[in-house]
């Protein structure tokens, strides 16, 4: 089971390196990523985007790119067109977003997504390590659907649970985020919540569990327990899936990691293998991270590890 960032990048040194395709790398400190990560053993990379701009930014992080395997383009839908294809095809085992709007890639894992006929519904999951957990935790969906209805959490859930297996987690626990109110009726997140619930003990997401806290004060204290003060603080019943009831909600809560002591990688799950969505103010360390998940993950899909 994948505990720590530090397992990931070990495994990702023995695994690699893994063909990656890389959606216009046209800012220096993307770039500098992936340099790291080529000197690292994680990736052999496919750059795709703009001649000029890709060989400007090698030259000022003093990335040799003559070797390196290039396509040129300079439409960001034809990019994340051909980085995506490759994906589901086979010539790559992963892609990453580069200087590149993401709702370009969406569009095009959606589209392969719809040429296998697999109806996913594709999302982001965030994962989080905490020090003290000494384990994974993740949110999701935290880039795509924006209000996603039941069905949508459904799905949402199904990918989330599929990478926990991948990652060696055999029963991963989930909670459906929601608040609770007084008057006026359940909130639509906490009526989702028992028909998910319901929905895991019928077995609809595989080995999974599905908790009763709906709120990190149900986590860290307990239900109906007031906290007295911090020493009552118990982080351990964290869930591994965090659903959240937004994407707002979703991209807030993920993101927190830009001041606490944790660490972030985030990827979406399509159906031929992980697809990296690093953000635009992601330093190059953190980027290389995400491409190491990227490689193991890769490799333990390529190995039938789930």
């Amino acid at each position: 089971m994948i505990r720590t960032l530090e397992d990931v990048s070990r495994l990702a040194k023995e695994k690699g390196p893994k063909k990656l395709a890389v959606l216009a790398p046209e800012d220096s400190e993307f770039m500098l990523a992936v340099k790291k990560s080529a000197e690292a053993g994680y990736i052999e990379p496919v750059l795709i985007g703009n001649r000029d701009k890709m060989n400007k930014v090698a030259d000022e992080v003093e990335f040799r790119i003559t070797e390196v395997e290039k396509i040129y383009e300079e439409d960001r839908q034809t990019i994340a067109n051909l980085g995506t294809a490759m994906l589901f095809s086979g010539d790559v085992d992963m892609s990453s977003k580069g200087q590149i709007p993401t709702s370009y890639i969406y569009r095009s894992i959606i589209r392969e997504e719809a040429k296998l006929g697999t109806g996913r519904t594709i999302s982001v999951i965030s994962l989080w390590e905490i020090p003290e957990l000494k384990r994974l935790t993740s949110f999701t969906d935290t880039g795509v659907n924006i209000h996603p209805d039941y069905r949508a959490k459904t799905a949402v859930i199904k990918n989330a649970v599929f990478l926990f297996h991948v990652l060696g987690y055999a029963r991963p626990r989930i909670s459906a985020l929601s608040g609770q109110r007084e008057i006026g009726g359940e909130l639509d997140s906490y009526k989702d919540w028992k028909l998910i619930k319901g929905a895991a003990t019928a077995g609809e997401f595989g080995e999974c569990e599905v908790v009763d806290a709906t709120s990190f004060h149900d986590f860290i204290v307990g239900p109906g327990i007031r906290l007295s003060s911090c020493d009552d603080i118990d982080i351990s019943d964290i869930p591994e899936i965090l659903l959240v009831p937004s994407l707002d909600a979703g991209n807030i809560l993920c993101k927190l990691d830009f001041f606490l002591d944790v660490h972030r990688r985030s990827l979406v799950m399509t159906s031929k293998g992980p697809a990296l969505i690093p953000s635009r103010s992601d330093s190059s360390n953190s980027i290389v991270g995400e491409i190491a998940m990227g490689v193991v993950v890769a490799d333990m899909l390529r190995k039938g590890a789930h």
